[in-house]
């Protein structure tokens, strides 16, 4: 590997890092730690999820999105249902509260991811995301050898 690529994947950990910080000081801003916040996000924009598909999708231990979900469910903002094919696994969904939670809490998210990409134009709008899409998939498989 050239140093060129060696730098440009130092940049881009510091750059992801910041990114994370600024997720973790606007989960904690809102009372949640960054991974509260993920697994809120997760179930808020998920019309069907169960513990076990967000420890799927989210690559969380069963244990932390346990812990969360009860968390959660003390606090009202979400509550579980029996699904009727399968009695060991329960839908998660959200309460009347956590959907005014997730309408405040989230809607700030989105905004600001909408506001940042909206300042490409849509030709760079497009090359950065498939860029980026690329990465992920070039990582994804580079990290399951």
């Amino acid at each position: 590997m050239g140093e060129d690529v060696r730098e440009g994947a130092a940049r881009f950990d510091r750059l992801f890092t910041q990114m994370d910080r600024v997720y973790a000081k606007y989960a904690r801003s809102q009372g949640f730690n960054y991974s509260s916040l993920y697994v809120f996000h997760a179930i808020a924009r998920s019309q069907f999820c169960t513990q076990k598909s967000l420890c799927g999708e989210m690559f969380l231990p069963k244990q932390t999105v346990n812990s969360i979900v009860r968390s959660f469910q003390k606090q009202g903002l979400l509550e579980l249902a029996e699904l009727p094919e399968d009695r060991r696994h329960r839908m998660i969904c959200l309460t009347e509260k956590g959907r005014e939670y997730a309408q405040r809490v989230l809607t700030r998210i989105t905004q600001a991811e909408m506001t940042s990409i909206g300042q490409f134009d849509e030709q760079e709008r497009e090359l950065f995301l498939r860029l980026m899409g690329r990465y992920v998939q070039t990582f994804s498989r580079e990290l399951k050898k």
